[in-house]
């Protein structure tokens, strides 16, 4: 239970220094998005129906801080958690590269989910676009760092590294 504790605090942080970034004059477009790091994390290292829901926590705290709708980000953030789940067999996340690019995907994918789920039938412009693109480089260049200090501060005993391949490997 304390590790779910732990979970669910890493998020909110990610959510509150993401809204101090936007508060202190950060440009949206330039904006790495933290949660996502944080689902990518929880993606890749803890599966099961608790983090669904604290996932869902997260993206309700980003729905609330946005002030706009609520309900957009937290669909989109369970249903990348969710994917990330599904391709966390197949993926590993050992390499900072490899990091910076599913990070980047996610990211895009993301804040489709959210365009899909929050403006339903709106129009959708360049803006829109610039803003996602620079927002996946943003977090691209980010994650790398926040995924290996999560890992690091968030380790399971007797596991002996970052995501689940490690661990696969030493069975197989």
């Amino acid at each position: 239970m304390t590790r779910a504790v732990l979970l669910t605090l890493v998020g909110f942080v990610a959510a509150i220094v993401q809204g101090v970034l936007l508060h202190f004059g950060w440009p949206d477009t330039f904006l790495p998005q933290l949660v996502v790091i944080a689902v990518i994390y929880m993606g890749f290292n803890e599966i099961g129906i608790l983090n669904s829901l604290i996932v869902f926590l997260w993206g309700l705290l980003v729905d609330l801080s946005s002030a706009l709708l609520l309900g957009p980000w937290a669909g989109a953030l369970v249903t990348v958690y969710g994917c990330l789940v599904l391709l966390s067999s197949r993926l590993f996340i050992d390499s900072p590269i490899v990091a910076a690019f599913i990070s980047f995907f996610v990211t895009v994918f993301a804040n489709g989910m959210y365009l899909l789920l929050g403006y339903e039938y709106s129009s959708i412009d360049w803006d829109d676009m610039n803003r996602i693109g620079g927002q996946a480089l943003a977090t691209a260049v980010v994650a790398p760092i926040f995924l290996s200090m999560v890992a690091r501060k968030l380790r399971k005993r007797g596991s002996p590294g970052l995501g689940r391949s490690l661990a696969a490997s030493a069975t197989s």
